[in-house]
């Protein structure tokens, strides 16, 4: 307990220690600070207290002199002070910290950055740069959702309606998952997670786009070779009978990918259309993440009333689906490849789903309503409504719930927790 109470210290220590120091030399500042609380309200579980956490983000940009060098330092940190003492690793402290630096006709890059690539918002299966968190109570939260990667970005102008980005990662930094071991209690195997900041085993991604802005439409090309940020699974033996320990492996994989997207009477229309490769094409290997094929259909438009809609419709194939192997245990061996593959969201060989989002503000805009819908496999609808209201010019009070129509997954391996929840939260931004 003390351990983990001078961890929330030097944490809380640190971002001041930088929220003081850096300003000196800054030309813009921002803050973003945030304390709230979840409460789950699972019917089968009853109500239980998910969350309390202090959430503070700092971000700084600046120039020096007259170079056209440009520079920009973030850092987040959270802690959790309520129950059992939680705190952010040390190492994921810093967020983006990167230069800017025109030399000739490129655009040079260096640093950890956050980069994306399609049109699309949710779900984009061209965006595989980075990765993400994969335990949110919300599935919209972009708090802490995405983690920026160390990188050297090229990027060069053929013409003034067309860019070309080349992007380097030397080292790749995985979702964050589950850091408990998981037990498999029909298989009486043991998942041990790889808790490491960043993947040092299996270095070297490279990702090339090819932009072109058109008046009527615009396009990407994409390709990338890259470390896969989610994990596949070492399954040694499928044997109920034998208990074992499956570990975590972060393999390659390559993605080739193309987006359009053009204007549709008075709203926007995009489809992001992508090929994943991954090691195990055949779909024999039981704890690896099949090859797919994935195509997301967005529509942004304004409707009646000054409401703001988006929906998207993703459909994917997964080649090879269920073809791992059995061994001497048929009946282990579709207990461990049902956890893995859903796990990896490919509960079946083929996927479609449909989210949609709505927005409108009232009060001139001091007071915003959101609501998310989502028609997913499993659970079948899933309802996010959120309200804000802006007190001040830096204070917001904000609340909502992530509600789940069915029966919560059961999955050993489920990323996000999926349980219903409230939250109350109340943000500061500078």
């Amino acid at each position: 307990m003390m351990i983990k109470r001078n961890q929330i210290a030097a944490t809380i220590g640190l971002v001041l220690i930088l929220a003081a120091v850096v300003p000196l030399s800054a030309d813009d500042f921002r803050f973003t600070g945030f304390v709230d609380h979840y409460i789950g309200i699972e019917p089968t579980e009853g109500s239980e207290n998910l969350r309390t956490r202090i959430f503070m983000e700092p971000w700084f940009s600046g120039s020096v002199g007259d170079s056209g060098i440009k520079w920009t330092l973030s850092a987040k940190t959270w802690v959790q002070p309520v129950g059992e003492p939680e705190a952010i690793s040390p190492a994921d402290i810093l967020d983006e910290a990167w230069l800017f630096m025109p030399i000739g006709p490129f655009d040079l890059s260096l640093g950890q950055k956050l980069t994306g690539y399609g049109f699309a918002d949710v779900f984009g299966p061209l965006n595989v740069v980075h990765g993400g968190n994969s335990t949110l109570l919300s599935l919209d939260d972009a708090y802490d959702s995405s983690l920026p990667v160390p990188m050297i970005q090229l990027q060069f102008y053929p013409s003034f309606e067309s860019s070309i980005d080349l992007v380097y990662v030397p080292l790749t930094r995985p979702d964050c998952e589950q850091i408990n071991p998981v037990y498999l209690s029909s298989t009486q195997d043991t998942i041990v997670w790889n808790t490491d900041s960043y993947i040092l085993d299996n270095p070297h991604s490279i990702f090339i786009n090819y932009q072109y802005y058109g008046e009527k439409a615009d396009f990407q090309l994409f390709y990338g070779w890259y470390t896969d940020q989610a994990p596949d699974f070492i399954v040694e033996t499928i044997d109920s009978a034998v208990p074992s320990e499956i570990t975590t492996v972060y393999n390659k994989a390559q993605t080739f990918g193309a987006a359009y997207s053009i204007r549709l009477g008075n709203g926007t229309f995009s489809q992001d259309a992508a090929f994943k490769w991954t090691t195990d094409f055949a779909g024999t290997d039981i704890g690896a993440r099949n090859s797919e094929l994935t195509l997301n259909t967005q529509w942004l438009v304004n409707l009646p009333g000054d409401i703001l809609s988006q929906y998207s419709l993703v459909y994917s194939y997964f080649f090879n689906h269920g073809n791992h192997a059995t061994g001497s245990d048929p009946e282990a061996a579709a207990y461990i490849a049902e956890a893995v593959q859903d796990f990896h969201t490919q509960p079946l060989q083929h996927i479609a789903f449909i989210v949609a989002h709505f927005e409108q503000s009232f009060l001139r805009e001091k007071m915003k309503a959101q609501l998310n819908v989502a028609y997913f496999f499993s659970p079948e609808m899933y309802f996010a409504p959120r309200l804000s209201y802006a007190m001040t010019d830096n204070w917001t009070l904000e609340t909502g719930a992530d509600i789940n129509l069915g029966d919560p997954s059961d999955a050993a391996l489920r990323r996000n927790p999926n349980n219903d929840n409230v939250y109350l939260r109340l943000a500061f931004r500078y």
